[in-house]
Formats: C-alpha cells, structure tokens, sequence
C-alpha cells in the first residue's frame, strides 16, 4: 500500500467515524423524541405565577445617611 492510498483509507475511516456518530445521535433522538420529561412536567409546577406584585421591590424604609440627598432634589 502507497502513502496516497494510506492518506485515503485513513479519511474514509474518518467519515465512517463521523458517520456513525451522527447516526447515533440522530437514532437516540428520534428514540427518545416521544418520551415525555418527567423533570420538565416536575419544573413546570413549580413555576411562581406571572401576575405583577403589588409592592415595589426593595426595602420599605427608606433609611437615609447624613451623606446622601434627599429623593426629591431635583424638584426644589
């Protein structure tokens, strides 16, 4: 066997590997596409409602330094 048929059958090999690997991903998807997730059924009960709060978020007293401005200074 010559360097050139050596170069050939090293990247049939090659496909042949990358071949397979796409077949079995294709099967194991195609296997697996009619099962339902029992996590995604699990994680779809728990989400929290989307309804809008009715308190802003953050702290309900406002507490401020001696260093800082009032809220409404740019009203003055």
């Amino acid at each position: 066997m010559s360097a050139e048929d050596t170069l050939a059958v090293c990247m049939l090999v090659v496909l042949l590997i990358a071949a397979g690997t796409l077949t079995t991903i294709l099967f194991s998807m195609m296997r697996n596409a009619g099962r339902k997730d029992e996590l995604a059924d699990l994680l779809k009960d728990d989400e929290a409602p989307t309804g809008l709060e009715s308190e802003p978020a953050g702290p309900n007293e406002e507490s401020s330094q001696p260093w800082e401005k009032e809220a409404d200074w740019w009203r003055d």
